[in-house]
C-alpha cells in the first residue's frame, strides 16, 4: 500500500503531520507478523493449489477456469512481492532500507496487480454473461484462443496504465547524523498530476467497475431465474440441472467480485481521504494512528489475495473434488485412482440419475 502509507507520512518519512516516525510497540509488531505470516502461508499454499487443479485437472480447463487462474497469479504477485517489502517497512518505518529499485517496483507491482485483478473480474462477469444470456454464441466465442487474446491484451494494459505510479514515487536521500546516508521512499499526493491519477485509478478500477458488475449482474441473475425457453417435459430434467449448476458457478464467481471490492474498499477510501481530507484529522489520527490504519488497509488487501481459493472450495464442488484429487495426487495416490476418468467422476457427483447426453453437457459448464 505505497500510495496509503507514503501519503500518510507513515512510511519511512520524517512525517507530513511535523512528528517523529511512528513506532509500534514490540506486542504490536509480533502480532502484525503472526497475521501476515498466517495470510501468506494460506495464500501462496491456496493459490498454488488453484494452478495445479486448473492445469493438472482436464475437466477443469475450462475458459473460466483460465480466467480464475489468471486471478491467482496476480494474487501470487501481491503476497510474494508486495508483501515481503510490506513487513520489512512496518518493523523499519524509517529510513527506507531496500534501495531505490524496490522503492519503485513494489508501489508499482501493487497497482499492477490491482488493475489486473480488477480486469480479469470483469472478464469473469463478461463470460459468465456470455454462458448464461447468449449459450449458442458461447462455444463459437469462448474458445481457448478468445481468452489467451483476453490476457494478452489485459495485463499490457495493466502495466501500462500503472506506469504513472514509477512518476509519483520519490527515491530521496536525507541529511544523516552518520556516515551513512539516509533514505526515503514516498508517493506524492499533494500534487496535481498525483492528484488526477490516483482518483482517476480509483474510478476507472474501483467505482466504474462495482457499477458495470452490478448492471451484469442483474441481468444475469434475471435470466437464471426466468429462461427464456421452456423446456419439454423430456428435457426439464436436463435444463434443471443445467441451469443449478450454472448458479453454482455464477454465484461462486459473485462472491470473488464481492469479497474483492469489499477488502479494496478501505485502501481506496483512505488514498482519496489523504488527498482531500483535511490537514487537521491527519493531526487529529497522528503518525502512529495513520500508521495503523495503513497496515489495516494492507492485510485486508491481502485477505483478498488469500480467500478465493477457499470460495472455490466452499461454493464449488466441482473445484472441491478436483481439490481433493490434486491433494491426493500429493500425497502419493496412485495416478490411476485419481485421474483414470476424471470426467466420469464428476459425472457421478452432480448428475447420478440423467442421461449421458446430459451429463456431457453439465461437464462443460466449468
Amino acid at each position: 500500500m505505497e500510495g496509503v502509507s507514503n501519503a500518510s507520512g507513515g512510511r519511512n518519512s520524517t512525517g507530513v503531520l511535523g512528528m517523529e516516525p511512528p513506532m509500534l510497540t514490540q506486542g504490536e509488531l509480533s502480532a502484525v507478523t503472526a497475521a501476515y505470516g498466517v495470510v501468506f502461508l494460506v495464500g501462496v499454499l491456496g493459490n498454488l493449489l488453484v494452478a495445479v487443479v486448473v492445469l493438472k485437472v482436464p475437466h477443469m480447463r475450462s475458459p473460466t477456469n483460465y480466467l480464475l487462474l489468471n486471478l491467482s497469479v496476480a494474487d501470487l504477485l501481491v503476497l510474494l512481492v508486495c508483501m515481503p517489502i510490506s513487513l520489512i517497512e512496518t518493523w523499519v518505518s524509517f529510513p527506507w532500507i531496500l534501495g531505490e529499485f524496490a522503492c519503485y517496483f513494489s508501489p508499482y507491482m501493487e497497482f499492477v496487480t490491482f488493475h489486473a485483478s480488477t480486469l480479469t473480474i470483469m472478464a469473469i462477469s463478461v463470460e459468465r454473461f456470455y454462458v448464461v444470456c447468449k449459450p449458442l454464441h458461447c462455444r463459437e466465442t469462448l474458445t481457448g484462443r478468445f481468452i489467451a487474446g483476453v490476457l494478452a491484451v489485459l495485463w499490457p494494459a495493466a502495466f501500462i496504465t500503472s506506469l504513472p505510479v514509477l512518476f509519483i514515487t520519490q527515491f530521496r536521500q536525507i541529511d544523516s547524523v552518520g556516515p551513512d546516508p539516509l533514505y526515503t521512499c514516498e508517493t506524492e499526493t499533494d500534487t496535481f498530476w498525483a492528484k488526477v491519477y490516483l482518483v482517476s485509478s480509483a474510478a476507472v478500477f474501483y467505482f466504474l467497475p462495482i457499477v458495470l458488475l452490478s448492471g451484469c449482474c442483474l441481468v444475469i441473475s434475471r435470466h437464471l431465474n426466468n429462461p427464456d425457453v421452456q423446456p419439454s417435459v423430456g428435457q426439464r430434467a436436463a435444463v434443471d440441472n443445467r441451469i443449478r449448476s450454472r448458479k453454482q458457478v455464477t454465484y461462486m464467481l459473485l462472491a470473488v467480485a464481492v469479497l474483492f471490492f469489499i477488502c479494496l474498499l478501505p485502501y481506496r477510501v483512505t488514498v482519496l481521504g489523504f488527498i482531500y481530507a483535511p490537514q487537521e484529522m491527519l493531526q487529529l489520527l497522528g503518525n502512529k494512528g495513520v500508521l495503523i490504519l495503513v497496515i489495516i488497509c494492507r492485510i485486508m488487501v491481502y485477505i483478498n489475495s488469500t480467500v478465493n481459493p477457499i470460495l472455490y472450495n466452499t461454493t464449488s464442488t466441482n473445484f472441491r473434488s478436483a481439490f481433493k484429487q490434486a491433494i491426493g495426487n500429493w500425497e502419493g495416490e496412485l495416478p490411476g485412482n485419481t485421474q483414470a476418468n476424471p470426467t466420469a467422476d464428476n459425472i457421478r457427483m452432480h448428475t447420478r440419475r440423467r442421461s449421458s447426453a446430459t451429463k456431457v453437457q453439465v461437464t462443460n459448464i466449468m
